[in-house]
Order: structure tokens, then C-alpha cells, then sequence
């Protein structure tokens, strides 16, 4: 691949993070409740256009956005076509992870437990990195959703 040939890096800003849901009604409790995040109202894509779009034949979407922590994420569940969830790990391939900072690392990670979520991985302390010298650990939402969570730099 060359880009010598390509037009020049347009002017571009980040918008969202999205995911795939198998249930929008749980994900936005979640994400609301334990994360609090603020979520937009649901809204549905039937159109042809999304299945362009988004270049899945015969979908049809109910999506949301969600607003909290000076990020913007979007989750999405498709009515059609049906598709098996599929167990996210670390390790995939084009899985992705949202990262949060957080002053009470122990705190945010008992209230992920209590919502419904999980240990991904272990509470350590980070010994290289950006974060040398904090701790922190990966999580998921009960939909498989990784959650990285680090301690707040002490300085």
C-alpha cells in the first residue's frame, strides 16, 4: 500500500465509540446506572439506507447514545438479521476496550460487580507504561464490553 497517490489527510474530529448489543434495554441500564453515563432516547434505523450504510443486508437497528465523562458512546442492536453474540476476549482481534480514568479504582471496581459486570482481569500495579506506578485491572460489561479501569496519575 502506498499513500503517494492518496489525497491528503482531510480535516477530522473523534466522534464515538460504538458496540453491538444483543439487548439496548440492559446495556443503557449499565452504562447509566453503574457508569453514569447519560443516555439519549433509543432510536431506530428501518430504512434501506442503513443496511448500506453499514453494509449488512436487511438490517434493521435500534441504536443509542450515550453521553458522561467527556466521551460520547453509541451502542447498537440489530432486529435484523439475527446473529449470534459472540464472548469478547482481550486477546481478539479488532475487540475493542473504553478506557476510564478513575481516583477510587477499588470503588469503581465493586460498583462494575455490583451492576452486573465482571473481572476481566486482576487488580495489579502497573510497573511500566505511561501508567507506571498506578494500578488498575480490565473488566466487562454483562454483555462483554471491556472496560479498562486505572487509577487517576498522582501527579
Amino acid at each position: 500500500m502506498s499513500l503517494s497517490n492518496a489525497p491528503a489527510l482531510p480535516e477530522m474530529t473523534f466522534d464515538h465509540t460504538g458496540f453491538i448489543t444483543p439487548d439496548i434495554e440492559a446495556s443503557v441500564r449499565f452504562w447509566e446506572d453503574v457508569m453514569g453515563f447519560e443516555a439519549q432516547p433509543i432510536g431506530e434505523r428501518r430504512k434501506e439506507w442503513i443496511s448500506h450504510f453499514m453494509g449488512v443486508p436487511g438490517a434493521q437497528v435500534r441504536l443509542v447514545h450515550l453521553y458522561g465523562h467527556g466521551s460520547h458512546i453509541e451502542f447498537i442492536a440489530f432486529e435484523t438479521p439475527e446473529d449470534t453474540p459472540a464472548t469478547s476476549r482481550a486477546s481478539q482481534g479488532n475487540v475493542a476496550h473504553i478506557c476510564l480514568r478513575t481516583a477510587d479504582v477499588d470503588a469503581l471496581r465493586a460498583r462494575i460487580l455490583a451492576g452486573g459486570g465482571a473481572e476481566q482481569g486482576q487488580m495489579v500495579a502497573i510497573d511500566e507504561g505511561i501508567a507506571k506506578g498506578l494500578r488498575g485491572l480490565y473488566m466487562k460489561d454483562p454483555h462483554g464490553v471491556l472496560i479498562e479501569i486505572v487509577e487517576h496519575s498522582k501527579g
